[in-house]
């Protein structure tokens, strides 16, 4: 075989090998998030290693987080106003994150529904009844009890020096917590409520369907 027949099929294997990876980019994808440090902190853990891992195939980040200030519906107002003017168009999908806290009822239900019936662009949601500290929690014991993010919070501070502006609050649920604990844990606790027959997101409590996201996240750093 000729040089330049090797060098040919070098070529094309690179090119092959450059196609594979090309396809397996994650959709472009956009995590709004209720809060505006909190929920970035953590989840910008996972959205900065995903993006490293494709930098040299790709020019801008597929998969970005966007804090917000808004919440529940407000959310879906939010996504719809930057899809319309232009900004988020290349958006294939969009999960939403946000908390119960003291919302209507009606208001944190509706959300779910309004965003899963969404196609085009696809919505997902990761709420937390009462709230994200839950999920945080989840990485170091199972919990069960009623009461609030308050609860939630002291229950942390007895495994860590918990803030919600700590900067390194996702290295710290990963090194000292298990986030396939934390999984089994919420997706239990979901799971629960949705066999019990339960209808109402906001009667899930405590539950968080956070697991879902961070599981949709894990699956582009394999």
């Amino acid at each position: 075989m000729s040089t330049n027949c090797i060098k040919l099929k070098e070529k094309m294997k690179v090119k092959a090998s450059r196609m594979d990876t090309m396809n397996e980019l994650p959709p472009y994808t956009m995590i709004v998030s209720e809060g505006i440090k909190t929920e970035p902190l953590y989840l910008n853990g996972f959205v900065s290693k995903i993006n490293e891992k494709y930098k040299h195939i790709t020019k801008e980040p597929h998969i970005q987080v966007y804090g917000t200030a808004r919440n529940t519906q407000g959310l879906i107002r939010f996504v719809e106003k930057m899809i319309a003017n232009g900004q988020w168009r290349h958006f294939k999908k969009f999960w939403l994150v946000y908390d119960k806290d003291d919302f209507p009822l009606d208001n944190f239900d509706n959300t779910q529904f309004e965003a899963e019936a969404k196609k085009a662009p696809e919505m997902a949601v990761a709420w937390s009844n009462e709230s994200i500290e839950l999920w945080f929690l989840l990485h170091f014991q199972e919990y069960h009890a009623n009461n609030g993010r308050k609860q939630y919070i002291e229950k942390l501070n007895e495994y860590f020096n918990y803030s919600k502006t700590r900067e390194d609050l996702f290295d710290v649920l990963m090194n000292k917590g298990s986030i396939e604990d934390a999984k089994r844990r919420a997706r239990k606790m979901y799971q629960e409520f949705l066999e019990a027959g339960e209808s109402s997101m906001a009667a899930m409590v405590p539950a968080t369907r956070v697991y879902e996201l961070i599981e949709e996240l894990e699956q582009y750093l394999k």
